[in-house]
């Protein structure tokens, strides 16, 4: 078992984001910290969700499988964690 798991900018890439959280839920201890760090889809700015979707194939062909359009924190929420506390935020400028 695992007393801590940190993510950063994994789980956009992996062929079974479900599967992988299910792991690490599997994996910590219980009231082990679980620590991420994602790009997601733009749930702030609709004209960024755009641009995300509409480039979300060429995003996963030339990223090593990278998905913008991924919504991880309901996937991490969804996992059965006994709470789940996240931050959202936005880099202006950023990517796209």
């Amino acid at each position: 078992s695992a007393d801590a798991v940190i993510c950063t900018l994994t789980l956009c890439s992996v062929l079974d984001p479900e599967r992988a959280v299910a792991e690490i839920k599997r994996v910590l201890k219980p009231g082990a910290p679980f620590m991420f760090i994602e790009h997601v889809l733009s749930e702030d700015d609709p004209n960024l969700a755009q641009l995300q979707l509409r480039f979300n194939s060429m995003q996963i062909a030339m990223a090593d499988g990278c998905h913008l359009d991924r919504k991880t924190l309901d996937v991490i929420k969804s996992a059965g964690f006994g709470s789940v506390e996240a931050e959202r935020f936005s880099l202006p400028g950023f990517g796209l």
